[in-house]
């Protein structure tokens, strides 16, 4: 990437920022005259103009922006209507690249003529998403596949890109001291790359499949080895229905609650027994098939907990249960939680958000009531006394709890999370043909 092009992403990224800024302090500045009740129609009209910005500087740019909206786009628990049914499409719509180059991608890793390997070969992508576009093929042997491409210019993509953000995200926390996300960037630093290369991806999928293989009601792809490298991924191809898409569930006759409750209970399983989990279920790495049976894609992103770490997450999470709040600040202290002052208020306050009300109401994790209430009491409180540091394994359970409660939101999910997290928190392990829900490990 040239200079110039460099300069110009920046450029790009730079004036989107500005106008969404200005837009809300506009806003802002006219509710101080007029009250909130006589701009809301302005601010809704806000957030459609800069979710509509977002989504076609992201179109245009491609690269690390579009798996920002990715992320945002899932967030229908807490985030604007608006935001949602824009960026939304960019789950697993984003603009494909053309079949030459990815046809170029695939031939150069392989070093064999694409013929060579597959019988037939899709030229529509099944889906394109930030970093790449996957196709359906089949094998010269007969099985069904699908093939996962990198495109070819995203490693550079991505490395401008996230300078660019940490410019911006730095410069919006001099300006705004109460919106700093700055601990974001870092964790994106670390491992959007790791996303970048799929023979890891293919090892992080074997390990899931193995560890959910006594489960009927989960599916992950079988990797083809023989033709997976660093940019090309091969693997089972696995047909289904996208799990946000609640018209065509009901038209298959499947149950909604059903696969919100899958879903709770198998990360359950990843995070608290396993150690290992698919860190990255936005709804277009996720598909249902009749049973209902949930079919796992797109494992770039997973983590393997270091030892001790599932047992201090354990800890944490009976600590909120019983409502013990230095007990709740210790654990979060020993997983590596620091705030500006010391003070554990706010380490107590995020775990009441997280878990504690709902744990002691009964509310589902998606209850958007619930949601509203945390927007209005936890940020007061962590204003007054910020958290400074906090352990990225964490972080990655609170990115995969926000998106299932985002998923849980567009299902109507009913599900009390508590009734399935109790067993996990127990000090239980599951043997043979104990009971979780109603299936049965082996």
């Amino acid at each position: 990437m040239t200079r110039r092009s460099r300069q110009k992403r920046f450029l790009i990224a730079a004036q989107m920022v500005a106008r969404i800024y200005a837009g809300y302090k506009g806003v802002q500045a006219l509710a101080k005259v007029a009250g909130w009740d006589p701009v809301d129609t302005l601010l809704r009209r806000q957030h459609r103009r800069s979710a509509e910005l977002i989504y076609t500087t992201a179109t245009r740019m491609q690269g690390l922006l579009i798996k920002a909206c990715q992320f945002i786009g899932t967030r229908a628990d807490v985030l604007p209507d608006e935001y949602i049914d824009v960026l939304s499409r960019l789950q697993d719509r984003v603009p494909p690249r053309p079949l030459g180059v990815i046809v170029g991608v695939i031939e150069e890793d392989l070093q064999r003529p694409l013929g060579s390997v597959f019988a037939e070969f899709d030229p529509a992508p099944l889906a394109s998403a930030s970093l790449a576009q996957v196709h359906r093929a089949r094998l010269r042997d007969g099985r069904e596949v699908a093939v996962k491409v990198q495109y070819p210019d995203i490693a550079e993509l991505v490395a401008v890109d996230l300078a660019n953000f940490r410019f911006f995200v730095n410069l919006l926390a001099r300006l705004e001291r109460t919106f700093d996300l700055r601990l974001i960037v870092r964790e994106m630093s670390k491992y959007i790359p790791l996303e970048l290369d799929f023979e890891h991806e293919a090892e992080n999928a074997r390990r899931i499949r193995t560890n959910l293989r006594h489960r009927t009601d989960i599916v992950v792809p079988e990797i083809v080895s023989a033709h997976t490298t660093k940019r090309v991924l091969v693997m089972e191809y696995l047909p289904g229905i996208k799990v946000t898409d609640v018209a065509a569930l009901a038209a298959a006759g499947i149950d909604k609650q059903r696969i919100a409750s899958i879903l709770t209970e198998v990360y359950c399983q990843q995070i608290l027994i396993d150690g290992f989990f698919h860190a990255d279920p936005h709804p277009g790495n996720i598909l249902v098939q009749p049973g209902p049976r949930l079919v796992l894609l797109d494992f770039g992103l997973a983590k393997d907990f270091p030892p001790g770490f599932s047992a201090g997450v354990v800890e944490l999470t009976s600590a909120i249960l019983a409502d013990d709040a230095p007990r709740v600040a210790a654990a979060f202290r020993a997983l590596g939680f620091r705030t500006r002052n010391g003070d554990g208020d706010s380490l107590v306050a995020l775990g009441e958000a997280f878990l504690g009300r709902m744990a002691r109401e009964g509310r589902a994790y998606a209850d958007r009531d619930l949601v509203d209430e945390i927007n209005r009491d936890l940020p007061p409180v962590l204003r007054a006394n910020p958290i400074v540091e906090a352990p990225s394994d964490l972080l990655l359970v609170v990115r995969v709890m926000g998106l299932l409660s985002g998923i849980g939101k567009q299902l109507d999910s009913q599900v009390n999370p508590m009734a399935i997290l109790t067993p996990f928190v127990g000090g239980q392990r599951f043997e043979t043909g104990t009971k979780i829900g109603d299936r049965a490990i082996e």
